[in-house]
């Protein structure tokens, strides 16, 4: 396995030369699973706690699914993804979106999963300003050029929680990192597990 060591430096106090020099294994990535949720219509809340002229979203989930190299599944209706969107006058994000979710899975076994994830969606303004008219639009956003995912970036961090008795125990120690687009209604991400 690959391990990385940046080595000291002259700048390096003598204290941490030998920290510097242990060879620590480098993680790697594998695809685990794609997931498919859908929306229901943004809510705004306004400025929220943070009165920085950004915006506070609250978006529910309607339903899903997902498939992976653990099986497969349905996202379970109920969970939401709460928004922060600094405000176009932002400095170095304009209209950027902190992105905060929790929200079930039920496995083709019966077996629900808790999944919370944390990321940011940033791209040029024009672009998010795209991808905030089509969210708004209608369930498939029809008559909206919808941003194509090379036009910016939405990444994630992911944590499930399960049965710590059941087949998909590991998932309790696992994490993942995640890549998705949003579609209209609809957000979809593939999620690579940290090995």
């Amino acid at each position: 396995m690959p391990s990385h060591a940046p080595k000291p430096t002259s700048s390096t106090p003598a204290a941490y030369h030998a920290a510097l020099s242990v060879p620590i294994p480098e993680p790697r990535l594998r695809h685990s699973f794609r997931l498919v949720c859908d929306l229901e219509a943004v809510r705004s809340l306004g400025e929220g706690l943070h009165g920085d002229g950004g915006q506070f979203n609250w978006i529910n989930f309607t339903g899903g699914h997902f498939e992976g190299t653990f099986g497969s599944g349905e996202v379970v209706p109920g969970g939401q993804d709460s928004q922060h969107l600094l405000p176009s006058s932002h400095p170095s994000a304009p209209l950027a979106a902190q992105l905060s979710t929790r929200y079930l899975l039920r496995h083709t076994s019966g077996t629900f999963i808790q999944v919370q994830t944390r990321g940011w969606r940033t791209g040029p303004r024009e672009v998010l300003q795209r991808l905030a008219d089509a969210a708004r639009a209608g369930p498939h956003a029809e008559g909206v050029a919808v941003p194509g995912p090379e036009e910016y970036s939405f990444r994630l961090c992911i944590e499930m929680e399960t049965d710590a008795r059941g087949p998909l125990g590991w998932l309790n120690q696992a994490m993942w990192i995640g890549s998705g687009v949003r579609s209209g209604r609809q957000v979809i991400y593939d999620a690579y597990l940290v090995e």
